[in-house]
């Protein structure tokens, strides 16, 4: 019998310290801080992970599967890492092997007996945990044949590329994480894309082939709808903004939102409760997938996903995830700097086909820009082009 009941204790020990232990993804900066216990992963896909495990090597990772923001399993304690806070936004990473840090001015990874300062940041998803004055982050580098955790430097702060990817905090522990973000009220779209000799001048004054694009989001069809969101958005074809937008800007990088430069460039407005009026924020950071749905009922509009979450100067997260209309226009133009010149509007509609006419040709017949202005109105809930004493549909056909 006593043999029966050890057996029966053993079972249930054994039971007890495999059993799988469960982490939540951390959205945004807790209210409590950063201060407590993670593992760093890298989302592949909306349901694989791939979770560092603390050492400095190739492949250093180990695979698991996602489901609903938690990771569960029993095999990852010992690659928690802990997290301490030693001042504003001063902290210790500490992982088994000891503190993470890295040298300055080079990519790598340190893992020391003593503390190394890092800051930690979110844009309301994935961290930014980054060290030597914020000019080392560490990130998941992917290629076809390793990947590997450690920290990627460079001086002006622009670490992605195709290959380095953003990580993720997943907290220890079954937990209900505080979702502050607010929900935008967004139901009208529209796009203004700008040839500019497809170029666009960038935050570090070079010049990359695509084209600059400024997308309006407001609660209705108005110019005074609020909230009101401009996103001045790097596309890489004059047809199509469907792709990933971020703000942390990397040189030659396709879909781009230039929120470096302030309030000017990409914008929020929102009703103030206080003044009963407006206020106006800068949008800091931002990242916008915009997915292509399919046409829409109405012919000058094109239906896309747009899920966006972005932190204003404020810092407050706002997000948006719908389906929604989009109208476009390409606007034909000389650009130096911000001066625009010679805007020549050529409307079409966005993933249709139908670009401009269906002939291929302009659907507005060429005429100089200082013989002729061209004006965009929203009349009856449709847009129209007055060219010239005459109205036209984004199509290019007169309406008379």
């Amino acid at each position: 019998m006593k043999n029966i009941l050890f057996s029966v204790l053993l079972l249930g020990c054994s039971l007890f310290s495999h059993a799988a232990t469960v982490y939540t993804r951390v959205n945004t900066k807790p209210s409590e801080g950063w201060s407590g216990t993670y593992i760093i992963v890298y989302e592949k896909s909306e349901t694989v992970a791939y979770v560092w495990n603390g050492e400095d090597s190739n492949n250093n990772y180990t695979q698991v599967a996602i489901q609903n923001g938690k990771i569960t399993s029993e095999d990852l304690a010992d690659y928690q890492v802990t997290v301490s806070q030693e001042g504003s936004n001063k902290y210790y990473v500490k992982t088994k092997n000891g503190y993470m840090g890295t040298n300055a001015k080079q990519n790598g990874l340190t893992l020391t007996g003593g503390g190394k300062e890092c800051t930690i940041a979110s844009n309301g998803g994935y961290v930014m945990l980054e060290t030597n004055t914020n000019t080392c982050r560490f990130l998941c580098y992917t290629t076809s044949n390793a990947h590997r955790f450690r920290f990627y430097y460079d001086k002006d702060k622009k670490w992605e590329d195709a290959d380095k990817k953003n990580i993720y905090f997943y907290v220890l522990g079954d937990v209900e994480m505080e979702e502050p973000q607010n929900q935008l009220n967004i139901n009208y779209a529209h796009v203004e894309m700008y040839a500019c000799e497809s170029k666009f001048p960038t935050q570090n004054n070079t010049y990359d082939q695509y084209f600059m694009t400024f997308m309006f989001l407001a609660s209705e069809e108005s110019d005074d709808a609020v909230p009101q969101i401009g996103l001045e958005i790097l596309a890489p074809t004059q047809y199509s903004i469907e792709g990933t937008y971020r703000s942390d800007y990397q040189s030659g990088r396709k879909y781009f939102i230039n929120c470096m430069a302030g309030a000017k460039h990409s914008y929020f407005i929102f009703p103030s409760k206080a003044e009963q009026g407006w206020s106006e924020a800068a949008i800091n950071l931002a990242e916008m997938k915009i997915t292509k749905v399919g046409p829409s009922t109405d012919p000058n509009a094109y239906v896309y996903h747009i899920k966006l979450v972005f932190t204003d100067s404020n810092k407050k997260i706002w997000t948006m995830d719908k389906d929604i209309d989009i109208y476009a226009w390409w606007i034909d133009c000389n650009r130096s700097g911000d001066q625009e010149v010679n805007m020549e509007p050529v409307a079409f509609a966005l993933e249709s086909g139908n670009h401009n006419s269906q002939d291929g040709k302009q659907g507005i017949e060429e005429v100089p820009s200082d013989q002729v202005q061209c004006t965009k109105v929203v009349r009856d809930g449709q847009i129209f082009i007055l060219r010239g004493g005459k109205t036209y549909t984004l199509q290019g056909q007169e309406i008379r």
